[in-house]
């Protein structure tokens, strides 16, 4: 087993999981995604340190959306949360606005699959995200 992955997330009653495969330059597929800046374009593929510091805050994002404020800092209000249609499937959406970081995992039938987590780098990408809450919000 190549990953050092031996717990996952859960939502919604299923399991969180990452895509494996392809294997690109000896990592899998969502490690690069989840670390690299340009990650479409491998020649131009940089290390994205404020995706890096952020990973482990990918699970503790997933479970506890529910929290609305319930933290230690007096001026959290907690995670956003919406769905939006994708394809064939459902994306939800996490987005800690306070720490502008943004979770996507795709609902599946036996699973979810995790899609992306970054930290929104600009005033206008927080506000794209704040419209489609504003758009979607389901919970």
């Amino acid at each position: 087993m190549m990953n050092g992955i031996t717990t996952h997330p859960m939502f919604d009653g299923k399991i969180v999981k990452v895509r494996f495969l392809p294997i690109i330059d000896g990592y899998e597929e969502s490690f690069i995604h989840f670390t690299c800046k340009n990650y479409e374009n491998v020649e131009k593929r940089e290390p994205d340190f404020k995706r890096c510091e952020r990973l482990h805050w990918i699970r503790k994002v997933i479970e506890n959306y529910l929290c609305k404020g319930n933290c230690s800092e007096s001026d959290c209000e907690g995670i956003k949360i919406w769905e939006e249609p994708w394809r064939m499937y459902k994306r939800v959406h996490f987005l800690f606005e306070e720490e502008r970081y943004l979770v996507i995992i795709e609902k599946r039938e036996e699973y979810n699959l995790l899609i992306t987590a970054y930290y929104l780098e600009y005033n206008n990408a927080l506000e794209k995200q704040l419209k489609h809450y504003e758009q979607y919000k389901t919970f």
